[in-house]
């Protein structure tokens, strides 16, 4: 295979030798002479011949007792079959990683000699690396199987390599993934669609501003070099109130002090694209998004904006949503009276020409319910997917209104529309939040997952948020006993030590909820504990201590060990970290106070604090600006608190929960403090 044109024989050359200078000791400076080259010199010559082979290099870090394995992909468009690859070849035997997420390319320190080697020599390619137990006969192992697997390749003639999943189910999968507070596997679900083909570069930057919305990170969705095209391409409603809420993050501190002139200097500053964003329709936007589209009419004095907006204020009774002083403002730029404003614009003309473009066009008005979104998913699959698109459910009433009606729904779908009613099921999670009781539509959608073996690792966490809400609603014995059936019923298939989280926030929730039949809960329990049990050596310290709570809680009784490093190394005990503060968010206040319980318990030295606030205020800055770790679970999370809490963070060490149950943000949390502990 023609290796890439920048890569000559004098720039691999010249790239080994970086690579094996400063920082790595597993061949120093390419010495002939040294004794144990032959470890590494089949993977060296295997990239200085080109094979069609990815590319693999190993490292030992001078002065530590570590030991990583870097694959660059060999060509920009291979990650997932490099992916896949290595997982053929070293899979769970020889490597450790979470089979929800899978194996992902790793983030490359540019203050690292080494890895700033290879990000200059990649030029974007996917690079993993991966790591190992910390004995010499678990390094051999590893490095044999990647030898095999770069002589297997090269071996191989050049195929295709096509992602399996359609592209319609990728999308689903990672509305429904942020839907769920699946951070990580929405990460990975965007890099398969990436992968994949068939989504343009433009819609991929409005998933990717989506994502940063939900995670509260808007000023890299100010930072992203594809934004202005975004915006030429008027993209979907959430994408524009993403930005306009990113905007915002810099407005709040100055608003909250009643400081409006350093609030116009941080929206001049900040606010480039908002002129193009001033015919937005206003009504379906949050308080923030609107305080700034508010704010930018009255700086521009562009008088039909600042009508429009406030005439849908005014008819909507939202003018006390924002802050007063931007209110008084557009007033007296207008020159009249609020109610005089909103009696010159009709409701009915407050929407001007350009805002038509994210209303709904007449031939979807019919949907204006989740009953009318369900029927049309064999009729009009264009106007459901503009209604998923630009959230038009955000106006209907609550899916809990009509349980029963929408569940008996759901279950008639014929094949082909029941199949699509997947592409509905994020929007349904963040419908109903965590308050509302839908319990019959959740266990309408569960059966829908089963039905067609949705056990990917975007799903489960879904999985797990539908069983919250179905629990939520106190179901008879007989729907209990079934629920718990259906998702015991393919447990084999994806309950294992990589999984080990997301099966414990199975049964951390069959904990949480009432229980109307023991038999039930203690069959799914034990067959969702019994898997990790045997596997208990391969589960974390985080995974392991919670599975003994759950045991002993539950009644499950499983003779656990003490924790045994199976790569003979050991780890510093969580009980010997240092002082740590911690920050844990979630609207789940349950999920709170037991992963709170539980590292207290596990590591003293940390003190926790937690917030479940739905909006910004003085207490939590405090504890945003106090933590040394952040961990926040974003399912249902409501913007104005995540966005609040990264602006407000004096710590770099902001994790989230790939999930949104307790076992899932302790993971998280343990995580977070051993990479504080390390400094990394």
């Amino acid at each position: 295979m023609t290796q890439p044109r920048e890569e000559t024989r004098e720039s691999i050359e010249a790239f080994l030798h970086r690579f094996f200078g400063d920082g790595n000791a597993a061949w120093p400076n390419l010495d002939p002479a040294y004794p144990y080259k032959d470890r590494t010199l089949p993977f060296v010559e295997s990239l200085r011949r080109g094979d069609n082979a990815p590319i693999v290099l190993p490292r030992l870090y001078t002065g530590r007792d570590r030991f990583v394995v870097y694959i660059i992909a060999r060509e920009p468009g291979e990650r997932a079959k490099t992916a896949e690859l290595i997982r053929a070849f070293a899979g769970p035997t020889y490597i450790t990683y979470d089979e929800r997420v899978g194996i992902q390319p790793a983030w490359l320190d540019p203050d690292d000699p080494v890895e700033q080697a290879i990000r200059e020599f990649a030029h974007g390619r996917a690079t993993f690396r991966l790591e190992t137990g910390r004995t010499l006969e678990h390094r051999r192992n590893l490095a044999g199987a990647l030898e095999l697997m770069q002589r297997t390749e090269a071996r191989r003639p050049p195929r295709l390599w096509r992602v399996a999943k359609p592209l319609g189910r990728l999308l689903a999968e990672f509305d429904a993934a942020l839907s769920a507070g699946a951070e990580a596997t929405s990460e990975a679900v965007l890099d398969q669609l990436a992968a994949a083909g068939g989504v343009t570069a433009t819609n991929l930057a409005n998933l990717r501003i989506k994502r940063l919305d939900r995670l509260g990170r808007g000023e890299e969705i100010l930072q992203l070099p594809e934004l202005p095209d975004a915006l030429r391409q008027d993209p979907p409603l959430p994408v524009k109130e993403a930005i306009l809420n990113a905007v915002y993050m810099g407005l709040e501190d100055p608003l909250a002090e009643g400081n409006l002139p350093d609030a116009r200097e941080r929206l001049e500053e900040r606010g480039r694209f908002v002129p193009r964003l001033l015919n937005t329709e206003a009504g379906p936007l949050g308080a923030q998004a609107i305080t700034v589209l508010l704010l930018a009419a009255a700086v521009l004095e562009d008088i039909p904006a600042l009508q429009r907006l406030a005439a849908s204020l005014e008819s909507s009774d939202r003018v006390g949503e924002l802050p007063s002083q931007v209110w008084e403002e557009a007033q007296r730029v207008l020159g009249v009276p609020a109610q005089a404003v909103a009696d010159s614009v009709p409701v009915e003309s407050a929407t001007s020409a350009a805002d038509k473009t994210d209303a709904e066009p007449e031939t979807s008005s019919v949907l204006d319910s989740w009953s009318s979104l369900l029927r049309a998913l064999s009729i009009s699959p264009g106007e459901v997917k503009f209604a998923l698109l630009n959230r038009s459910w955000t106006s209907w009433a609550s899916p809990a209104a009509h349980d029963a009606a929408l569940a008996e729904l759901l279950d008639g779908l014929e094949d082909q529309a029941a199949e699509e009613a997947w592409r509905t099921v994020g929007a349904f999670i963040d419908a109903v939040g965590y308050d509302a009781q839908a319990s019959m539509t959740a266990h309408a959608f569960i059966r829908n997952a089963v039905t067609f073996d949705r056990f990917g690792p975007g799903d489960l966490a879904t999985l797990q948020a539908l069983t919250e809400i179905a629990l939520r609603g106190s179901p008879s014995e007989q729907d209990y006993g079934e629920l718990l059936d259906e998702i015991g019923a393919y447990r084999n298939r994806w309950v294992s030590p990589e999984r080990a989280a997301i099966a414990l926030d199975f049964v951390d929730r069959l904990f949480l909820a009432a229980c109307p039949s023991l038999d039930a809960r203690h069959n799914l329990a034990y067959g969702l504990l019994e898997p990790l049990w045997r596997h208990q050596v391969r589960l974390n310290e985080a995974d392991l201590a919670f599975a003994k709570r759950l045991s002993r809680e539950l009644e499950v009784d499983f003779p656990w060990q003490e924790r045994v490093c199976s790569d003979g190394g050991q780890e510093t005990p969580l009980a010997a970290l240092p002082s740590t503060n911690v920050l844990l968010y979630s609207l789940d206040e349950a999920v709170l106070a037991r992963c709170a319980e539980e590292i207290e318990r596990i590591a003293p030295s940390v003190s926790t604090a937690i917030a479940c606030d739905k909006a910004g205020s003085t207490q939590l800055r405090h504890k945003a600006r106090a933590a040394d770790l952040i961990v926040l679970a974003t399912r249902c999370a409501k913007h104005a608190a995540t966005g609040f809490i990264t602006q407000h963070a004096n710590t770099k060490y902001i994790h989230y929960a790939d999930g949104s149950g307790s076992a899932s943000m302790l993971r998280a949390t343990v995580n977070g403090l051993r990479a504080v502990a390390a400094g990394s």
